[in-house]
């Protein structure tokens, strides 16, 4: 008796666990962040058009759900090595933020690599190769920090012009994270700026010293002028008392002419207070007029 429903419960318990596992088949739910499509037995694609958001419906264990991320995604490139058009190799780093549109959805799942979500990075990596590849081979490599900008912009336009026509992927934005370039480069660049100081310190040198000269000369100049106008200055001093002189002269024999007194008048003014002397034999004598006109 125990046995029969021993059995009999074992029984109902494969039942139940079969209906879950067929009830558990018959549908599947796709996240926000993907779309899917189905196929019957792994191999005809029943869906036409990509399942959205939501719960949906197969047939168990005949029909497999095939999923795929249609939300943004960020794929990088690291150290990818391209040529400039002086044949310099750079190391750069490109960062593709990417989105599948719903259109491309059944392209990708079924008509490019493998089924599902497992090598579109590995899809779309050469093509980003091949289109840096060309972009940098149109610049000089001394002209690649100054045209960053410029570069970044005809590789996201290419990118994305060649993901869409490929693929019908979107490219959202395209970003040149980093340059790096060879170490022979480096060290000539290094050279080259160190050379440059070293002209710009000479040639600052050399305008230092004619500075200095210039002010030297100037300073020269300056003195010779000022001794010039020191000497043009004493000369006309010299000329102008002389001709003072001359004209008091004049003045004195005119007076002296005109009136005989003004002699003794001038000599009396002139006078320093010593009588004249003559030496004779006895001695020095005062010499004195003792005449008197007048007696």
């Amino acid at each position: 008796m125990f046995q029969g429903i021993s059995t009999r419960a074992v029984s109902i318990a494969a039942i139940v666990v079969l209906v879950v596992i067929v009830l558990s088949s018959s549908f599947f739910v796709v996240p926000p962040s993907e779309m899917a499509a189905v196929r019957w037995l792994g191999g005809t694609v029943t869906t036409k058009q990509p399942l959205g958001t939501g719960l949906h419906f197969k047939l168990p264990f005949l029909e497999t759900a095939d999923y795929l991320q249609t939300s943004q995604s960020t794929y990088t490139l690291p150290d990818l090595s391209v040529y400039t058009n002086d044949n310099q190799s750079v190391d750069i780093s490109i960062s593709v933020i990417y989105q599948i549109p719903s259109t491309a959805v059944m392209h990708l799942l079924y008509d490019v690599g493998k089924t599902g979500n497992t090598d579109i990075e590995s899809t779309i990596v050469p093509v980003i190769r091949d289109r840096a590849l060309a972009v940098f081979a149109k610049y000089n490599t001394l002209n690649v920090s100054d045209s960053r900008a410029q570069i970044t912009e005809q590789m996201r336009k290419e990118v994305g012009l060649a993901l869409q026509r490929l693929f019908g992927i979107n490219v959202v934005d395209l970003q040149l994270t980093g340059i790096k370039y060879s170490p022979v480069f480096s060290a000539s660049v290094e050279q080259a700026v160190k050379a440059k100081a070293e002209a710009v310190q000479a040639q600052n040198t050399v305008l230092q010293k004619k500075y200095e000269g210039e002010q030297k000369t100037v300073t020269a100049a300056a003195e010779a002028q000022a001794k010039i106008e020191s000497a043009k200055g004493i000369a006309e001093s010299t000329i102008l008392e002389a001709d003072a002189q001359a004209k008091a002269i004049q003045v004195v024999g005119q007076a002296m002419q005109a009136n005989p007194l003004y002699t003794k008048f001038y000599a009396i003014q002139h006078w320093n207070g010593v009588l004249p002397q003559y030496v004779g034999g006895n001695g020095a004598v005062p010499f004195v007029d003792i005449s008197d006109k007048n007696r």
